[in-house]
């Protein structure tokens, strides 16, 4: 997810810019429906795999904590911020709202790659209690 939210914050969400009026809202709508294909499953594999780590506890240092708190802050951001923006920009494209899209979609990147450094953390400790 790191790499399709880095995609979409430098390449994806800065063009919705150059796309004309008249076409924004098919294109929007497009856009939003391949993107919830690629993108809900996985955050869904997400969710279910960070809760079945807590679960399990199988690490010495909690880490399946951060995983699941830094996945809960990436969903909220999606669904009550990022969401309800990208809904007002199917109804018309506004300049102001697409930057907010654009930092949004940047809090949402960082947490994605704490969650990534978390990831490597846990599977080096992990791996290093096996030996």
């Amino acid at each position: 997810m790191v790499g399709v939210s880095l995609i979409t914050h430098f390449v994806t969400y800065p063009s919705f810019k150059l796309i004309k009026p008249s076409s924004f809202f098919e294109f929007h709508k497009s856009y939003t429906n391949k993107m919830l294909f690629i993108v809900a499953p996985v955050m869904i594999l997400e969710l279910i795999s960070s809760l079945l780590l807590v679960i399990f506890d199988i690490s010495d240092n909690n880490t399946e904590i951060g995983l699941l708190i830094s996945l809960m802050l990436i969903w909220f951001l999606t669904f009550f911020i990022i969401v309800p923006i990208h809904n007002k920009l199917t109804l018309d494209y506004d300049k102001d709202l697409n930057q907010k899209l654009i930092k949004y979609n940047g809090l949402r990147t960082i947490l994605w790659i704490i969650k990534l450094i978390l990831f490597i953390g846990f599977c080096d400790n992990l791996a290093a209690n096996f030996h």
